[in-house]
């Protein structure tokens, strides 16, 4: 039995399967890697897809043998889905998508993914970042919060 974190797999409550998750920056993906997720999802008899609250498509009810094949299929690296670590930067639309975003939140999101996601710490962390005063990120409840406002 592979534990948490394992070949970047959650075992899931029935003791038997497994879920991973991809790492996805911010919770952008192309559509190539998205069609990549279902079709290895449906070749490997997956229960589900799942959407996280770290942005990232779990494939959930793998079975153990099959894990280094999914992996291998989706050439894409875990998502830091356990440990203590940086575990995600959730970032809004901000002014790249969103016509409320006073700032470049998704830029600055994948700045600091590429720089820090998995980042060993002594605790978990996960960090969030909004355009606007709406939240999108949910910034008010992750240990550290970047919310953009219209003078910076």
């Amino acid at each position: 039995m592979l534990q948490d974190g394992t070949k970047g797999v959650i075992l899931q409550r029935d003791k038997v399967t497994y879920a991973v998750a991809p790492h996805a920056p911010c919770g952008v993906i192309s559509p190539a890697d998205l069609r990549k997720i279902a079709d290895v999802a449906e070749k490997y008899g997956a229960a589900a897809l799942k959407m996280t609250s770290a942005e990232r498509i779990a494939i959930v009810g793998l079975k153990e043998e099959d894990i280094d094949k999914v992996w291998a299929e989706l050439g894409m690296n875990p998502g830091a889905a356990v440990g203590l670590c940086i575990r995600s930067v959730k970032a809004c639309p901000g002014t790249t998508f969103c016509k409320k975003g006073k700032q470049d939140s998704l830029g600055l999101g994948m700045k600091l993914d590429a720089k820090y996601h998995g980042l060993e710490l002594p605790g978990k962390c996960k960090i969030g970042v909004s355009g606007c005063t709406n939240q999108c990120a949910e910034t008010c409840i992750k240990d550290i919060g970047l919310v953009g406002m219209p003078s910076g």
